[in-house]
C-alpha cells in the first residue's frame, strides 16, 4: 500500500507497506546533484555526501560505522548528476535506529577541520582509481565533451585541482544554498507503517528550515564531436551516444523497448553481432539514461586498436539497420518480456522499491504501480519503435570519445 505525506516545510514522506518482507529500505533523497553545482562549486555535492559520514553533533566517524554495522544490514550514500540520496536496508526491527542515523547524517553534520583534510585525500584517491579504470573514464570523458562548460557535463567526483581547494566555508555555504526542505524525499518501503515513519521522523524533518531560493539548472545544450584521448593501453575504449528522452517523456517506454533490442541484454543486435557474430569486443552495450528535461543514449565498448574500425561500421550497420527495417514482431515481443520480468524480478528486492518509490515521486509526483509500467511497455508497436530510431538515430546527432591509442578519427555512417 502506498501513502504520501508532505509536511509544512515542504518535505515529502513516501511509503510502500509490504508486509510479506522481513525488511525495511529507506532513502533521503535530496534533489540536488553535480548539475546543481556552479564552476566554482565543481565536486561539492559528492564531496558533502562523504563529509556526512565523518560525523555529526551526535556521532563521530567510528561511531557512525559500528551503529551501521550493529544494524546488519548496510548504509551507505551515492551522488548523481541531479540527486544525492543517503539510504540503509535493515531488518524492520532496526527501522527507528536507522531513521535516526539517517535523519542526523542529512539535517546534522558537522563538517570538522580535521575530517575535512582526511576525506580530501579519500575522494582525490578515488579520482585517481576513476583514472585508472578506461570503462569508466571514457564514459566521463564523453560527457565533458558532449555537453562542454556545463555542469551536466563535468564528472561527479570533480577534479583533482577543484578538490584540492574545497573549503568547510565553501562547503557550508553549497549546502546552505542547495539543501533545502522542499527538495528533500524519504523513501521508505518494506515491513513498515506509513504512520511509524511519520512518528520517528516528523519532528526532526518538520524542523528543517532554509530560506534560500530555488536554483534554477541551466538547459542542456548537446555539442556532438569526435574526440581522441591518446593513452598507453591495450585497447580502444569506445563511448558513443546522443541525447535521449526526459525521464517522464510519454516515448519512454519506447525508448526503454528500443534500448533493449539495441544492447540490452546478451540477445541485443550489438552483442550478438559484435561479439558472437565477428568476436570484435568481449564486451558491449549500450545504455539508456533519464535526467529531468533529456536523456543520454550511449554505446560503449572495448576493442583492439587493429579491430576499431570494423567496430565502428558493424555497430553504424546495426543503427542503420533498426532505422531503415525496424524490428521484427518476435524482437518485439521477446523484448518485452525481457523487460517484464526484470521488472517484476527487481520488486522482489526491497532496495529497488525503494529506489522506484523515490524516482516515480521526484520525476511524477505520485506512485506507478508496476501493472501500469508493463502495460505501457506491452503498448509499444514496432512502427513506434522504427519512429523512433528514425528520430535518434542520425550520425549528425551523435558524438564519438576515443580512449587509448588511437591516431585517427573513427568513421559513423548511419
Amino acid at each position: 500500500m502506498y501513502r504520501k505525506s508532505v509536511l509544512p516545510n515542504g518535505v515529502r514522506l513516501v511509503t510502500e507497506e509490504l508486509p510479506h518482507f522481513h525488511s525495511v529500505a529507506v532513502g533521503f533523497w535530496l534533489t540536488v546533484g553535480g548539475r546543481d553545482e556552479t564552476e566554482a562549486e565543481h565536486g561539492l555535492s559528492h564531496f558533502l555526501e562523504h563529509m556526512a559520514f565523518k560525523g555529526t553533533a551526535r556521532r563521530d566517524a567510528l561511531a557512525i560505522a559500528r551503529e551501521a554495522d550493529r544494524l546488519g544490514g548496510s548504509v551507505n550514500a551515492f551522488t548523481t548528476k541531479e540527486c544525492t540520496c543517503y539510504h540503509a536496508r535493515v531488518l524492520a526491527e532496526h527501522l527507528p535506529v536507522a531513521m535516526d542515523l539517517l535523519s542526523d547524517l542529512v539535517l546534522q553534520p558537522a563538517y570538522r577541520e580535521e575530517d575535512l583534510e582526511r576525506e580530501r585525500q579519500v575522494i582525490l584517491e578515488e579520482i585517481a582509481a576513476q583514472e585508472d579504470n578506461p570503462e569508466d573514464l571514457v564514459q566521463v570523458e564523453f560527457a565533458r565533451r558532449f555537453w562542454p562548460d556545463q555542469a551536466l557535463g563535468r564528472p561527479l567526483l570533480g577534479d583533482a585541482e577543484d578538490v584540492a581547494r574545497v573549503t568547510r566555508e565553501a562547503l557550508v555555504a553549497y549546502r546552505t544554498a542547495t539543501y533545502r526542505p522542499e527538495q528533500l524525499l524519504v523513501a521508505v518501503a518494506g515491513r513498515v507503517r506509513h504512520e511509524e515513519v511519520l512518528e520517528l521522523a516528523g519532528p526532526a524533518l518538520a524542523a528543517f528550515a532554509n530560506g534560500a531560493p530555488p536554483r534554477r539548472r541551466e538547459p542542456a545544450a548537446a555539442v556532438p564531436g569526435v574526440h581522441l584521448l591518446p593513452r598507453d593501453l591495450e585497447q580502444v575504449h569506445v563511448c558513443l551516444g546522443t541525447e535521449g528522452l526526459a525521464a517522464a517523456d510519454p516515448r519512454r517506454f519506447t525508448a526503454t523497448v528500443l534500448q533493449t533490442i539495441l544492447g540490452g541484454n546478451m540477445s541485443s543486435r550489438l552483442f550478438q553481432v559484435i561479439r558472437e557474430q565477428l568476436g570484435l569486443a568481449y564486451n558491449i552495450y549500450s545504455y539508456l539514461g533519464f535526467f529531468s528535461d533529456t536523456g543520454l543514449w550511449e554505446i560503449a565498448a572495448g576493442v583492439s586498436p587493429r579491430h576499431l574500425p570494423a567496430l565502428l561500421r558493424a555497430v553504424s550497420r546495426e543503427l542503420r539497420l533498426l532505422k531503415e527495417k525496424g524490428v521484427s514482431e518476435a524482437e518485439l515481443a521477446a523484448a518485452k518480456e525481457f523487460l517484464r520480468g526484470s521488472l517484476f524480478l527487481h520488486a522482489e528486492e526491497v532496495e529497488q522499491r525503494m529506489l522506484r518509490l523515490a524516482k516515480n515521486e521526484i520525476h511524477f509526483g505520485d506512485y506507478i504501480p508496476l501493472e501500469d509500467v508493463v502495460a505501457g511497455l506491452s503498448r509499444v508497436t514496432a512502427a513506434q519503435v522504427q519512429e523512433l530510431a528514425r528520430e535518434f538515430f542520425r550520425a549528425e546527432r551523435w558524438g564519438l570519445t576515443l580512449l587509448g591509442p588511437v591516431s585517427a578519427p573513427g568513421e559513423l555512417d548511419f
